[in-house]
């Protein structure tokens, strides 16, 4: 776009730059360009003292505070529009409620402007299923789920359509991985493409983290993930049925210093296991998802089904998952193994 520009030498462009804010005439919808050894700035008229000329400048892109702002749908029905969704590497998982889902592709469109770095959009369904994955529906920009996602000094590969992966527990991984003290053994239950493993590997000293799951899809990615940050030494990838790998692990005599349950609506089945590789004051990380009313009778049940061999030490409120209901991890202390 043509307009007329101060032009000053470079070593001269910041003291000219606040000059011209001050009288209100430097251009905020066109950016500066520099020549040779100058700068010109865009002006809406001439001052007194510079030299002015004229040029070719090039528009500043409008900032995009949301996708709510420019998303293309009737604005009775802007309000309903989710506030949150998961970036994970370069690629948006987002919620659509019934009510937009005619709106769906205009969502993902305002998703991809409003987030430069995103390559991809999905409507991502509830998780599901012993593997723990979701349905997903694409919605704008490239049709793939696998990325590569980073989080306090770690770089992981994520498959979002085969693999449970939640970046919103990225403190809490990292709130357990300060915990842990040097040569600690940790058995990862529920491992996936085995995020908490190599956050504790990063930012603690175990001796042997055992990471497992099901998934033998996840496990893949975990082993790629341990080789991919060098964690060979500190990582053992078990693919199995959780429950078995761990009575195995007992029955060769090893007994956990912390185990992490990652599992938030199975994990109580797998707590009697899980004492099997206890001993006296082993951690146990275990998750769940509750609403307030509903934490001590959970509490109570799991000191029932391990005939009141735990105490909850902490209960941390991560997120929250659905109206009234929170992620919640219980920190257990093992006062009497089996």
């Amino acid at each position: 776009m043509r307009s007329k520009a101060v032009k000053v030498p470079l070593n001269k462009g910041e003291e000219t730059r606040r000059i011209l804010r001050k009288e209100g005439i430097l251009r905020k919808d066109l950016l500066p360009i520099k020549k040779d050894r100058f700068i010109l700035f865009p002006v809406e008229r001439e001052i007194e003292g510079f030299e002015i000329v004229e040029d070719d400048f090039k528009p500043k892109r409008e900032r995009i505070n949301s996708y709510r702002d420019i998303v293309n749908i009737p604005d009775k029905l802007k309000e309903i529009l989710p506030s949150s969704y998961d970036i994970i590497g370069d690629i948006i998982l987002i919620k659509i409620p019934d009510e937009l889902k005619p709106y769906q592709r205009e969502i993902g469109e305002a998703l991809l402007k409003a987030h430069k770095s995103v390559k991809a959009v999905y409507h991502a369904e509830p998780v599901k299923g012993e593997l723990r994955i979701r349905d997903l529906v694409h919605l704008a920009g490239e049709k793939r789920t696998t990325t590569i996602y980073r989080e306090y000094g770690i770089e992981m590969e994520v498959d979002v359509a085969k693999v449970f992966f939640s970046p919103r527990l990225s403190g809490e991984r990292y709130r357990i991985a300060k915990l842990v003290e040097n040569g600690e053994v940790i058995i990862d239950m529920f491992t996936g493409c085995a995020p908490f493993s190599l956050v504790i590997a990063k930012h603690a000293n175990p001796k042997i983290i055992y990471a497992i799951d099901i998934n033998e899809y996840a496990i893949e990615l975990a082993r790629k993930n341990v080789k991919r940050n060098k964690m060979l030494h500190k990582i053992e990838v078990i693919h199995g049925d959780s429950s078995k790998v761990v009575r195995d692990l007992a029955k060769k005599g090893i007994r956990a210093d912390r185990i992490i349950m990652n599992l938030p609506f199975g994990a109580r089945e797998f707590l009697p296991d899980a004492l099997k590789a206890s001993k006296d004051g082993t951690i146990i990380h275990y998750y769940s998802v509750l609403n307030e009313k509903q934490i001590e009778e959970h509490i109570n049940h799991l000191k029932d089904i391990t005939n009141n061999r735990i105490d909850v030490l902490k209960i941390n409120k991560i997120k929250t998952y659905a109206p009234r209901e929170f992620y919640i991890c219980f920190d257990i202390s093992v006062s009497r193994p089996a």
